[in-house]
């Protein structure tokens, strides 16, 4: 192998999962989800690692039986949706 391709391993592995994902990418969904049932992400998050629309990645946990979990208080909601336009 060239060792003049990628700059560094991280390149060379980060590369590699990156096309593994593209090809598998029924792999992607079951990282997203793996990830936010352990919590490590967020259900938006979740969602785009899945390359799913919101909706599309809550039916996908709600066909699995995992629960969506709602964070924050009123005043965080009302904050996030005037931020996006909706208040």
């Amino acid at each position: 192998m060239r060792t003049d391709i990628y700059r560094s391993k991280d390149d060379v592995i980060s590369d590699a999962i990156r096309a593994l994902l593209t090809l598998k990418p029924g792999l992607r969904i079951e990282i997203a989800v793996d990830l936010y049932r352990h919590g490590k992400v967020t259900l938006c998050k979740a969602a785009d690692i899945a390359a799913l629309s919101l909706e599309e990645f809550k039916e996908i946990l709600a066909s699995r039986s995992i629960k969506i979990e709602v964070d924050g208080n009123k005043e965080d909601s009302r904050k996030r949706l005037a931020r996006i336009g909706l208040l």
